[in-house]
């Protein structure tokens, strides 16, 4: 873990609003927040308890930069991708920015995730979860 890595780990648990679902109005981040990232014990968990969680209703998959993001989301199909450690450098997040402002898509932020869900119904929001 690099300097920029501890930083931004830092400020995420100084910043997150969001903590065992509270403030969280969508629906579906509600159930997330309840169902998926309260239970879990390790992070690392995370993919297998998503894919058990939403069965073949979406399709899931798994990217370690903000670069493999395009390719990994086919339109018209309702699509988590897990991108793992978001950002190792402030370019890369400033990349991602640009990149969310540009897309349709909500974002959670749990430590060393980011879970984005691609679906048109969707409002675009970004949720800081506490984990």
């Amino acid at each position: 873990m690099n300097r920029y890595q501890l930083y931004t780990r830092m400020r995420h648990a100084a910043s997150a609003r969001h903590w065992r679902g509270h403030g969280v109005h969508s629906p579906l981040m509600y159930r997330f927040v309840r169902e998926v990232a309260m239970p879990l014990r390790r992070r690392r968990e995370l993919p297998e308890a998503i894919e058990a969680w939403c069965g073949t209703e979406w399709r899931v998959a798994e990217v370690d930069s903000v670069d493999a993001l395009e390719k990994a989301t086919p339109a018209g199909v309702k699509t988590i991708v897990l991108l793992r450690e978001p950002f190792r450098s402030a370019a890369e997040r400033r990349a991602f920015e640009t990149w969310f402002d540009r897309t349709h898509v909500v974002a959670a932020h749990l430590q060393g995730w980011l879970v984005l869900f691609f679906d048109p119904k969707l409002q675009k929001q970004y949720f800081r979860i506490r984990n």
